[in-house]
This record gives C-alpha cells, sequence and structure tokens, in this order.
C-alpha cells in the first residue's frame, strides 16, 4: 500500500485533490509557486486564478482568501522574483567597486531579463496588454531594484550623497528597462561584450 504524505496535492481521477493538511504559510507558497509556473508556461493574460488554484492543489476559496484577486497574485510572485534576482545582482557584484559594480549588475540584470521567461513577460513581452497590473509590478520592480542597487553601491564605496546615488542608480535600473524593451536594431550590439562595453563607458562614470 502507497504511504500518504500528509500535505501534499495528489492526483485522484486526473484531477488534483486539494490539500488540506497544509499550514496557512506553506499553502500561500504552494499557491506562489504554482502561479509562476503558470505565469512562465502560459503567459499572464491567459492564466486564470482556478488555473492556478488546480496546479497548487487548493481550494479557490484557499487561494482568494490569501491573494483576493490577479493583480495581488501577481504583485506576489513578482516579489519573489525580484528578490530572488536582487540576490543575484548583488552576488555579482561582490568584490568590486562602486563602479566596476554598476558594469557588473548592468550586464547580470540584462542577462537576468533575457534569461527569465517571467521577468520577461511582466516587464516587455505582456506589459502593454495588461496594462494596470504590469505598471504597478514595474513600479514595484524599479522601487526594489533601485533601493538594493543603492545600497550595493554604498557598501562598494560610493561617496556621492545619498540623494544623488538614489537618483543616478534609479536612471540606471531605468535604462536597463528601456534598453532591454527597445535594444538595438545592431544585433551586435546585444552581445554581453557590447554590454558590458556600453556599461563602462556610459553608466559607472556616472556613480563616484
Amino acid at each position: 500500500m502507497a504511504q500518504h504524505v500528509p500535505g501534499t496535492a495528489e492526483r485522484v481521477g486526473g484531477t488534483r485533490k486539494v490539500r488540506n493538511t497544509e499550514s496557512p504559510q506553506e499553502q500561500e507558497d504552494a499557491i506562489l509557486t504554482a502561479a509562476r509556473k503558470e505565469f512562465e508556461e502560459n503567459g499572464i493574460r491567459k492564466t486564470g486564478v482556478d488555473d492556478v488554484a488546480q496546479r497548487a492543489g487548493v481550494s479557490r476559496s484557499t487561494l482568494y482568501r490569501r491573494f483576493p484577486n490577479k493583480e495581488a497574485l501577481l504583485m506576489g510572485v513578482a516579489e519573489r522574483v525580484y528578490l530572488d534576482g536582487m540576490r543575484m545582482l548583488e552576488a555579482a557584484t561582490v568584490g568590486y567597486g562602486p563602479q566596476d559594480s554598476v558594469v557588473e549588475a548592468f550586464v547580470a540584470g540584462a542577462q537576468m531579463v533575457n534569461d527569465d521567461p517571467l521577468i520577461r513577460r511582466m516587464m516587455l513581452d505582456e506589459r502593454d496588454a495588461l496594462q494596470g497590473i504590469t505598471k504597478s509590478v514595474t513600479g514595484l520592480f524599479i522601487e526594489i531594484v533601485t533601493g538594493r542597487i543603492m545600497q550595493t553601491l554604498r557598501g562598494a564605496g560610493a561617496q556621492m550623497p545619498d540623494d544623488d546615488l538614489h537618483a543616478v542608480t534609479e536612471i540606471l535600473v531605468r535604462l536597463v528597462i528601456s534598453f532591454l524593451d527597445t535594444p538595438p536594431l545592431d544585433e551586435g550590439r546585444q552581445s554581453p561584450e557590447s554590454v558590458r562595453e556600453f556599461a563602462q563607458r556610459y553608466l559607472a562614470p556616472m556613480v563616484r
């Protein structure tokens, strides 16, 4: 006889059995994990809240208690995605001074947006179609990334006053978004080497 593992979702007759033994935090984690997979695989527009509930193995009422609508669900996923991304950016700048940190963060950020299907959907591919939702998500991204990169640059030795450093950092973050949203027509300028050269020549000198 197969052993039942409490707190897991099982398939019974081709459908998911609803989770009923997990803590609220475990259920929320399962919901956000399922939502990310649905958004990545099927797109943000096409994913419904019911799709997420089924994949997570929770009831609709359980999902709605934690995330009252699709925007709240997307914002919850986005915050996790961006915080994970920030840890990657911070790791890329370890051991560098402030200007070199700008270069490494810019290159790593560009690569992250290109490689992560959900970040690309939220910030580029589905931004216009989703309007208010993705506008909020992009605003969240700018806020989180600006604050964290500012801290990283300060830790790397940046001497600028806080207001100036914050302004410069936000400009850099917005430049990354614009650069990726409307890439150069010359594909050669999209290579990692060209991106690095661009950051070294034009972006790094903004920080001191």
